[in-house]
């Protein structure tokens, strides 16, 4: 092995060594990848730099390392390494403490026309996000709340803002949700289905990384984020919660996915359990600020 003038591990053949691409998409994006899967992160890492016109790794490693300069490039490549599996009601006993006991619970300690927001962290194509509209508008069909659905994935919420789903992936939608909430697309005979409009004026999605600053810290009542941490370094995700606790309001919830909750409590949140599903509540004020 020999090293780059970055001080990057390189292979003989000049190419970078798979551990240094492993240890910079960790750093950029938290991503971490088993050993076994490395050969197929490098063919993918190759395949964009074809598209790219690049020849060389290390001019490649160089642009996406850069701080600010490689961020586009980087965008394309995260297209191709993130994983945009998700479904509505994902995991049903969560949105069931929602339902039940924590919107309840924060109507009554919220001012009358107080509006609540609720943040779906790793929100992929949609479906988590629309999940937690659906749940807001039954607790209060006149409440005022807002939705923010976030992914590092932009190709990803650019198909969320169009709110259209196939019948397959509506299936996992309660039927009474189905009805009130979702309206059949006649366009093309494929049987697709969008949100009704009172839900998705409600929500709203944009690109967020969550283990790289880029000034998103509204305080929301709800911080949702399921099934995205296991994807995550042990590092990264303790850098994400803290990010994710820093953004649960005064009296909010923090509701991670099944066996994605860290070893050490998130700063300055008490665990609980809301109708058998552990999460973290803030009883009282945000720390000012999150050291990486």
């Amino acid at each position: 092995m020999s090293k780059a003038a970055s001080g990057v591990r390189t292979s003989d053949a000049e190419g970078i060594a798979p551990q240094a691409w492993s240890d910079l998409i960790v750093r950029r994006c938290g991503l971490a990848f088993r050993h076994i899967r490395m050969p197929e992160v490098i063919g993918i890492v190759h395949g964009q730099m074809r598209a790219r016109g690049i020849e060389h790794e290390t001019e490649y490693y160089t642009l996406l390392a850069r701080p600010g300069d490689g961020s586009g490039e980087w965008d394309a490549l995260i297209e191709r390494l993130t994983n945009h599996e998700t479904s509505f009601f994902r995991h049903p006993p969560s949105f069931d403490a929602l339902r039940l006991h924590i919107l309840p619970e924060l109507r009554a300690t919220r001012p009358p026309g107080g509006r609540l927001s609720l943040w779906s962290a790793g929100c992929s194509t949609g479906q988590e996000a629309y999940s937690l509209a659906m749940c807001a508008i039954a607790d209060n069909a006149h409440g005022q709340f807002t939705v923010w659905g976030s992914d590092i994935s932009h190709e990803a919420i650019k198909i969320a803002r169009q709110a259209r789903f196939g019948r397959r992936s509506i299936s996992t939608i309660p039927e009474h949700y189905r009805q009130r909430y979702l309206v059949p697309i006649n366009d093309n005979g494929a049987g697709d289905f969008t949100i009704v409009e009172d839900l998705t004026q409600r929500v709203r999605f944009m690109g967020t990384n969550l283990v790289e600053p880029d000034g998103f810290r509204a305080s929301h009542d709800v911080v949702f984020c399921h099934n995205v941490l296991i994807y995550f370094s042990p590092a990264a995700v303790t850098q994400a919660v803290a990010r994710l606790a820093a953004s649960v309001g005064l009296g909010g919830y923090l509701l991670l996915g099944p066996g994605e909750a860290p070893h050490d409590r998130p700063p300055g949140l008490e665990p609980v359990i809301v109708n058998g599903v552990r999460a973290f509540h803030r009883r009282t004020a945000r720390p000012m600020e999150i050291k990486s």
